[in-house]
Formats: structure tokens, C-alpha cells, sequence
């Protein structure tokens, strides 16, 4: 039993579904909606106190109003409320209209007793790179200067500080210098967390936490120059937010390997 203040925000962070249009549809082998079924089950099994659940895009890879339908009904077992930002495989029109009901959300802010959690669309249509709009910055900013006195977390689908694998790294934020920029001076921000690296990443930059999270599908096999999957299972971050600032996390793990993966693959 995990004993922690009660004031301690927890959240589950799953990301990087890659839902396809009809059930048993597979990507790279793997059986997409199986595994996040898979994945869910696992991070629910111990019962853990869950505040909310924070989904960091790429929730579809074939974003139909079909894929938003069939995973709004399978986000019905987790037991809070659901909060998601959309990926380079979404259409965040659509899956907004698509899955938000009383208990899934597609804000832009999460406004808790001491914590912000601001959720930013870093898509752009049509390619895979990411970048941070002058109004999503804007909006960014906003939200910081309105709540001076909360913590905050910023989450996002693109990472903005470099992967180590060159052929992923062409494909993060690339106004990160001015994301960066526009951060300074706000020292209430703690951490950012984001999707999109299909691996886990912790580390601290300028003074931020700086969190990835796998996939709940198949891995990419860290600090490669080319494509390359990783034989690991599917996995979710647990993220705890603490009064005085503390952001505590680690991940989680599927007990098995996603059957059918096809690691020698050379894309998605």
C-alpha cells in the first residue's frame, strides 16, 4: 500500500494508442487496440488512487470518426476523468467532436488546488514534425501569468529537447528554442511531458523535469541513427504531483510483448 498525502494529485499518462479504422487491424504485426487494452489493464491492476487520466496524442493512426467512437468506448473502464491532446496522427477538430462527453476532455487547462496542467496542440496538418503555434505560445503564456501561485506541467505530443535517435529527432518541436524562450522567467513551470518517442525518457533540463512515455503499441529502440523497434512491452508513466513542487514518476510495463510484433520493419 502506497501511503501519500492526500493533497497529492496522481495521474496516469498514456499515450500513442495508433487506433486503426476496424478492430483487428494491425500495425507493424502488432494489434493496436489489443495492446492498449492490454496496457490499460496492467496499469489498473494494483488498484493505485487515480485523480485523472492524461492521453498525449497519437490516440489514432487512422483518425476516423469510427477509430474516436471505438476508443471513447474503451476509455469508459478507466475510472476518472480523461483529458487528451492530439498527435501528428490526429485530427484534433474531429477528435474532439468525437470523444468528448462528461467524463473525456480536450481543454487546454487542468486547473487543480496547487498544480496547472496546461495541454498544448503542438500538430501540424499533414507532416510529422511538431511546432507550437504563436497562439498555442500565447495561450501558453496566458494561463502561466493567470495562476502565478500554481505549479505547473506542461504537456504536449512532440518532444522538444532531442530524443538521442537521429531519424526521431527530425520529427520533434522544432520552435523549441522559442518555446524555451518564452518559459523563462516563469519558474512556477516544473516539468513538461509529452508522447511521440514511442520510449521513456527522464531528465532535467534548465532546471525542468523533461518526461517521455512509451507507447501502449509497439517501442523505438533508443539512440538509433535509423527506424528500429525495441522487443519490450508496451508500457504508462505514473506521474505524482506534490504541494511544495515535487514531481514524482515512473513507468510501468505490460507483462508481454506485443504479439505479432514485427521488429524488422523499416517504417510506420
Amino acid at each position: 500500500m502506497i501511503n501519500e498525502p492526500e493533497d497529492v494529485v496522481r495521474i496516469l499518462q498514456i499515450t500513442d494508442f495508433h487506433f486503426c479504422a476496424r478492430p483487428g487491424d494491425r500495425l507493424l504485426g502488432v494489434d493496436t487496440e489489443e495492446t492498449f487494452l492490454d496496457t490499460l489493464a496492467s496499469a489498473l491492476a494494483d488498484g493505485r488512487a487515480l485523480d485523472f487520466a492524461l492521453l498525449t496524442g497519437d490516440l489514432a493512426q487512422d483518425p476516423e470518426p469510427a477509430t474516436y467512437r471505438r476508443l471513447k468506448e474503451r476509455l469508459s473502464v478507466l475510472p476518472c476523468p480523461v483529458y487528451c491532446l492530439p498527435g501528428n496522427h490526429d485530427d484534433p477538430a474531429l477528435m474532439a467532436s468525437t470523444l468528448v462527453n462528461d467524463r473525456i476532455h480536450c481543454d487546454a487547462l487542468i486547473l487543480l488546488d496547487r498544480w496547472q496542467i496546461l495541454c498544448l496542440d503542438s500538430t501540424l496538418p499533414g507532416v510529422p514534425v511538431g511546432r507550437l503555434a504563436p497562439a498555442q505560445l500565447d495561450l501558453m503564456e496566458r494561463l502561466l501569468d493567470e495562476q502565478p501561485g500554481h505549479h505547473a506541467l506542461i504537456a504536449l505530443h512532440h518532444h522538444p529537447v532531442p530524443s538521442g535517435s537521429a531519424w526521431m529527432d527530425t520529427m520533434q518541436l522544432d520552435n523549441s528554442t522559442e518555446f524555451f524562450a518564452r518559459l523563462q522567467g516563469y519558474s512556477q513551470v516544473r516539468g513538461i511531458v509529452f508522447g511521440h518517442v514511442h520510449q521513456a525518457m527522464d531528465m532535467e533540463y534548465r532546471g525542468l523535469r523533461i518526461l517521455g512515455t512509451p507507447s501502449t503499441c509497439f517501442q523505438f529502440k533508443p539512440g538509433q541513427a535509423e527506424f528500429t523497434l525495441d522487443p519490450v512491452p508496451s508500457g504508462f508513466r505514473w506521474i505524482e504531483l506534490h504541494p511544495d513542487g515535487q514531481i514524482h514518476s515512473h513507468i510501468g510495463r505490460a507483462t508481454n510483448l506485443p504479439a505479432g510484433l514485427n521488429i524488422a520493419s523499416d517504417g510506420y
